[in-house]
């Protein structure tokens, strides 16, 4: 019998609540007998099959949220309303949550070894709901490694995982492959509290690199920098504050401002320079 806590619970009784609510014709006669019908033990058993059904049967159509639910679902996952599942992701999600956390390690490994890109986001994404999350880290930063773009999203960006569980290292080589890869800093859940001086030093020698070798950097770079100013870092942010381009020069000039060595401000937050350059 599987034992659970009060707060799988929660997660369980909610995630059941929204699908029954929204799935209507998009599945829920095959939701109702398959998943939400079945005891936990025997969602466990079934799994891996079930899990494999479901764009079969659930329709992806994104669910549909007013304040009160996205303010629950913050409770569970923060963040949650800045890049919400679909309605097959919460029914994977669902079954995820569902799982003996005695056995889901090896339940998930082996469907993390065979899964498709569509289900790699939504186990990536899943993992933080787990009473036990703590204990995937491993697969966790193993899955940074990733070339497949969607996938690292699902770790990187709107996932509050990595900050709550990631050692500085582990954290660092994420950030640094979000900024080679050109994805999007301000997505980064509480990117600001975890910058640390061994960040800023390793990206003050790419920078370096980039530009000896006549490229740019992503503007975002700069906010990892106030709080651990070296004086060559200072240099390459005057050097940045000086720029042709308009997103460099603002984020280098409020990184200035923010390190209290700079007197021009920028009335800018750092998300608003992130979406700025991402859509420009």
């Amino acid at each position: 019998m599987m034992l659970t806590t009060d707060n799988n619970l929660r997660k369980r009784e909610w995630l059941t609540a929204i699908l029954t609510q929204q799935l209507g014709n998009n599945g829920g006669g095959w939701f109702a007998q398959r998943i939400a019908a079945v005891n936990d033990d025997e969602a466990g058993k079934n799994f891996n099959l079930l899990f494999s059904l479901i764009p079969r049967n659930i329709s992806a159509a994104q669910a549909v949220w007013n304040e009160q639910l996205l303010q629950e679902a913050e409770n569970f996952y923060p963040g949650f309303g800045k890049n919400p599942p679909d309605l097959q992701q919460l029914c994977r999600l669902l079954l995820m949550v569902r799982l003996p956390v005695t056995g889901n390690q090896e339940a998930l490994k082996i469907l993390f070894e065979t899964a498709d890109i569509n289900e790699l986001v939504i186990l990536y994404k899943g993992l933080y709901w787990l009473d036990n999350a703590a204990g995937f880290v491993p697969r966790m930063t193993e899955g940074v490694r990733t070339n497949m773009v969607p996938v690292f999203d699902a770790i990187a960006l709107n996932n509050p995982y990595p900050f709550q569980y990631f050692t500085d290292d582990a954290w660092n080589q994420m950030v640094l492959k979000a900024i080679f890869n050109g994805r999007p800093l301000y997505k980064i859940y509480k990117l600001h509290e975890r910058k640390n001086q061994k960040l800023a030093n390793i990206l003050h020698d790419f920078i370096h690199e980039r530009w000896a070798a006549g490229r740019t950097v992503t503007p975002e770079i700069w906010q990892l920098m106030p709080g651990f100013i070296t004086p060559e870092i200072e240099a390459d942010l005057r050097k940045a504050a000086r720029s042709e381009d308009v997103h460099e020069r603002n984020a280098a000039t409020k990184a200035l401002h923010e390190s209290g060595i700079g007197t021009e401000t920028v009335d800018s937050t750092w998300a608003n320079i992130g979406e700025q350059y991402t859509n420009k």
